[in-house]
């Protein structure tokens, strides 16, 4: 029998399965179908019956489950060995795991520590065989794509860019074999003082809808359009670097490298040049929208509707056209 995929995730205190996981089993299922490989899930948290019982909708085939209080919360030192302990349990050469606020510093040290390696931003897998890996990854802000060959060999841990596949749709009928596996954790070596205060309502990251404003609104208070628009079709507001450095936005509200990543049906950019920075947090939108005066503005290089004009003069439009 070939070698597993394995998917791996962390269930928090919510005990449910993140829109980076989803996506994880979303792209590992097409993969399975490509090469046969059954898609197994690795779950590491305080409680996992629900997200066991949801994998499993998901199309997983096989879960494997790490349950301890100490792992409620994200800690990197008990995550590395509870996740290295689920991929030396599957014997699985291919690791996936999607999006999540810490997975730049747990894929790396995963990889080390199961001596393999790792590809981060991976938006596709072109070849799984015997001899080796081929890995397409997003490199220099997303204006670009790396094609990486890898020693079948080697366990790789893949880190897969936001959107890279959709969640499959859940199935109950679907059944999988349930290891539970014991370790030995340690006390963690950080203390948490205080807890950040979570944001309440919808996610910026997690938007059907984005319309971003940038440079091209001259100044903070026609940044009022853009949440306006967004409003009247259900979206969020996001906003540029450009902008958030001159405070006409929060930085909750930038879109880029440096900011959040967003992966909706709809991306409407106003004013917005197109930089690879900014492009890094959107490209994946399924449709995009630009609207910028300059027509060689690089935004319309990735734009699947462009409107050639001033932003200050199609918002208002299309603000009164929806009303």
């Amino acid at each position: 029998m070939p070698d597993p995929i394995l998917v791996l995730a962390h269930i928090d205190e919510t005990s449910q399965v993140n829109i980076g996981a989803r996506e994880a089993l979303g792209f590992a299922q097409s993969l399975s179908e490509n090469t046969g490989r059954p898609v197994e899930c690795g779950l590491i948290g305080a409680d996992n019956s629900s997200a066991t019982a949801e994998v499993t909708a998901l199309g997983a085939t096989k879960v494997y489950s790490i349950e301890n209080p100490l792992l409620s919360r994200f800690s990197g030192d008990n995550m590395v060995s509870a996740a290295a302990h689920i991929v030396s349990a599957s014997g699985a050469r291919l690791v996936l795991i999607g999006r999540h606020p810490s997975t730049l510093e747990f894929i790396p040290r995963l990889s080390r520590r199961i001596d393999g390696t790792c590809v981060m931003n991976v938006t596709g897998i072109e070849t799984v065989n015997d001899q080796h890996t081929e890995i397409e990854a997003a490199v220099y802000g997303g204006a670009a794509r790396a094609l990486y060959q890898i020693d079948s060999a080697s366990t790789v841990v893949v880190g897969l860019r936001p959107a890279a596949a959709e969640a499959p749709p859940p199935h109950s009928e679907h059944y999988s074999d349930i290891v539970k596996l014991d370790l030995e954790l340690l006390e963690d070596r950080i203390q948490v003082v205080a807890e950040a205060t979570a944001s309440e309502g919808p996610r910026l990251e997690n938007a059907e809808i984005v319309v971003s404003g940038g440079r091209g609104l001259q100044n903070a208070e026609n940044f009022g359009l853009v949440r306006e628009l967004a409003g009247l079709i259900n979206g969020m507001p996001g906003a540029s670097r450009a902008i958030v450095d001159e405070y006409w936005a929060p930085p909750t509200e930038q879109i880029g490298l440096t900011g959040t990543t967003v992966a909706p049906a709809l991306y409407v950019a106003a004013g917005i040049s197109g930089a690879s920075q900014h492009m890094a947090g959107c490209s994946n939108a399924r449709l995009i929208v630009a609207i910028n005066s300059d027509p060689d503005a690089p935004i319309f290089k990735y734009a699947d509707v462009g409107i050639v004009d001033d932003c200050l003069a199609v918002l208002p439009e299309l603000i009164e056209l929806l009303r």
